[in-house]
């Protein structure tokens, strides 16, 4: 009989998941991603190394080369380093210096552009090359594509600082070439001094640089330019010491001089039309010479012939671009002594109330504007307070910050005829007159009569101004410490 067993007597077939060799194949399936694993997070280790090495190759190049085993060609690449930090440092002892010369010269500035662009290049291809060397192989799509993508953003970082410098470079060329002569024989019949030539004091044989700050009222619907601010800045180039020489634009009977005769001028014409009179004639002038503005030229001439002092260059800015300077810069801040009356439709307040404030460009100028309630002698002194804040106020890092607006502000509003070789040591000069005592000397009444002014009188009375500004004295009747005056 059958008891229910198997047929045959076999023994019966075990399920599947219950064969012994199962559990060993279960072993090395475990085994074999366990592998897999690794070698996956070996990778990424690698992948992160790769980063992080060709991330600080620009610092450290031919690390990633020497990582790699391409010794000859990292061994180069940390030579080439070496070279150029040697020449780092040398330069950087002279690095004021350095600088000053490279930021007006054109030729270096040109360099500087193009140098800049190719570090860029190098340095986005070093990072890209550093890369490929050691980046592993194997890896994920996923993981390939994020490890090219950070290696894109590290080359954009890179080369931001590097594409700056070419930037400011380009800009400040363009500056330099368009508001700065290249003639070598730009100095004025009003009394040009020698450049200055490389030395170890520059201005060794030029014991004062004397430049005549002109302020122009050309504005949107005002054509034509009035001079209504003409100061003579005599700096003494020992010290920096400097004294502003300023005459009122009410001057009349002025002695309009071309620079060999005195010109036929009415002698109720006043000084503030000088400019234009020269723009009209310009064969007034004495000499052959070419002159970028004639205007101004007889301007300085004439000045030169009143104060009794050489001019042998002007810098000149108009209302417009006087306001965008200050905006440029964030504003000036300057104390106001007494309310100054403006008109509503520029400053909605209608007063500049008293007290120390900042002031906006369009505040600014009409701060050194307004005659209203006031008089012209009193809107000259405002007009020296404006210009001592500024000087004071915008330091390298609110000009480095708004770099690009000024140089396009410059560029289509101010004009000089500086020339581009006196420059370096322009710039130095500009160092000490910052850190020196700025006096102000304004012939204005009761020192003088603007009707009927007394011009042998007013030459005493320069003279008198710039020998106490080179013995550091305040002798001389109305003369003034500016800072003393402005705060």
């Amino acid at each position: 009989m059958f008891d229910g067993g198997p047929i045959g007597g076999r023994t019966p077939l075990l399920p599947d998941d219950t064969r012994p060799e199962d559990g060993g194949r279960d072993k090395r399936h475990e085994r074999s991603r366990r592998a897999e694993r690794d070698r996956r997070d070996a990778a990424l280790r690698r992948l992160a190394e790769a980063l992080l090495i060709a991330a600080a190759s620009p610092a450290l190049p031919g690390v990633a080369h020497l990582r790699a085993g391409r010794v000859r060609l990292g061994s180069a690449l940390i030579g080439a380093q070496a070279v150029l930090l040697t020449a780092a440092a040398i330069c950087a002892g002279h690095g004021r210096s350095l600088f000053l010369e490279l930021s007006v010269r054109p030729g270096w500035l040109l360099a500087l552009t193009a140098g800049s662009t190719v570090l860029a290049a190098l340095w986005a291809g070093l990072i890209v090359h550093s890369y490929a060397v050691l980046a592993p192989d194997g890896l994920p799509p996923l993981w390939r594509l994020a490890g090219g993508t950070t290696v894109s953003v590290l080359c954009l970082l890179v080369i931001v600082p590097p594409l700056t410098a070419a930037h400011y470079g380009h800009l400040q060329r363009g500056l330099v070439t368009s508001l700065f002569t290249d003639d070598r024989d730009a100095a004025g019949a009003g009394g040009g001094a020698a450049a200055p030539r490389a030395a170890d004091d520059p201005w060794a044989r030029i014991p004062r640089l004397n430049v005549l700050l002109i302020g122009g009222d050309a504005d949107v619907g005002r054509p034509g330019i009035r001079t209504d601010s003409m100061t003579l800045a005599s700096i003494d180039t020992g010290t920096g010491n400097t004294v502003l020489l300023s005459l009122p634009r009410n001057l009349q009977h002025v002695p309009v001089w071309s620079g060999s005769e005195r010109v036929p001028y009415p002698s109720e014409a006043l000084l503030n039309a000088v400019y234009l009179d020269g723009k009209r004639r310009p064969g007034v002038l004495a000499g052959d010479g070419h002159v970028r503005d004639p205007g101004a030229e007889l301007l300085k001439r004439t000045v030169a012939h009143i104060l009794g002092r050489p001019v042998p260059y002007y810098a000149m800015v108009d209302m417009r671009s006087f306001r965008q300077i200050v905006d440029a810069v964030g504003g000036v801040r300057v104390c106001v002594a007494d309310a100054v009356p403006v008109p509503r439709q520029q400053v909605p307040s209608g007063v500049l109330e008293p007290g120390c404030r900042t002031l906006s460009g369009r505040e600014a100028l009409w701060y050194g504007r307004s005659r209203t309630g006031s008089s012209d002698f009193d809107r000259m002194g405002r007009q020296k307070c404006l210009m001592w804040a500024l000087a004071h106020q915008a330091g390298p890092l609110t000009v480095l910050r708004s770099f690009e607006r000024l140089t396009r502000v410059f560029k289509d509003s101010v004009s000089t005829d500086l020339p581009r070789r006196l420059l370096p040591p322009l710039v130095e000069l500009a160092a000490k007159v910052r850190n020196a005592e700025i006096t102000s000397l304004q012939f204005v009444p009761p020192l003088i009569s603007t009707g009927r002014p007394d011009y042998a009188e007013i030459r005493r009375m320069a003279a008198r101004a710039v020998r106490d500004s080179a013995s550091g004295s305040h002798k001389t009747a109305g003369l003034h410490i500016l800072s003393n005056s402005c705060t």
